[in-house]
């Protein structure tokens, strides 16, 4: 047991020290077109189109548009129609988000730590953690307890049996598709 603990940390340190290049990542939008991240410090992210290429920070999908900025530079890019609009003023900016009904009752920003379900753990966590296999043992003790005329806690496990299963299917939802609305 003692090498098993030992060789996991040897594991897990040598797998954190090589995270710089872990970062880096590549995705499709939900319009079809790449976004990726190339896992430098900087934290600029760009989407490249047929034609065209754009860098930023801070990004969401919004109604074919992606709505990105970084410190200076505020860009609604069409992804439909494959355009860019380019603002150098965010006061701008943010009027012509509001011309063309861009602004999503609830907003989904990314930043250069975007990626997909299983890249970004809140599936992993959800399912496993706080303590590793606990939640999913809880939830399937609680369904099994169920066919039992148990009158013990027997308000907690009817619940917990349909509230855990509700958690992970949002969060694969929230995860799988990455749109504000």
């Amino acid at each position: 047991m003692k090498k098993l603990l030992l060789f996991l940390v040897l594991f897990v340190s040598t797998v954190t020290c090589f995270a710089g290049g872990l970062s880096a990542w590549q995705e499709n939008t939900p319009y079809g077109h790449t976004i990726d991240h190339d896992g430098s410090a900087g934290g600029w992210v760009c989407l490249s189109m047929d034609t065209n290429s754009v860098c930023f920070k801070h990004f969401y999908f919004y109604k074919g548009h992606t709505i990105a900025h970084s410190d200076s530079l505020y860009f609604i890019i069409n992804e439909v129609k494959e355009t860019v609009q380019k603002f150098n003023n965010e006061q701008k900016w943010l009027q012509e988000i509001k011309q063309q009904n861009l602004k999503p009752l609830f907003k989904r920003e990314y930043n250069s730590d975007y990626s997909s379900i299983f890249g970004d753990g809140i599936f992993f966590f959800i399912v496993f953690f706080p303590v590793p296999l606990l939640m999913p043992l809880l939830w399937l003790s609680c369904i099994i307890s169920l066919a039992f005329p148990w009158k013990r806690a027997k308000g907690f496990r009817k619940h917990y049996s349909w509230i855990y299963p509700s958690i992970i299917l949002i969060m694969v939802l929230y995860s799988v598709f990455p749109q504000s609305f």
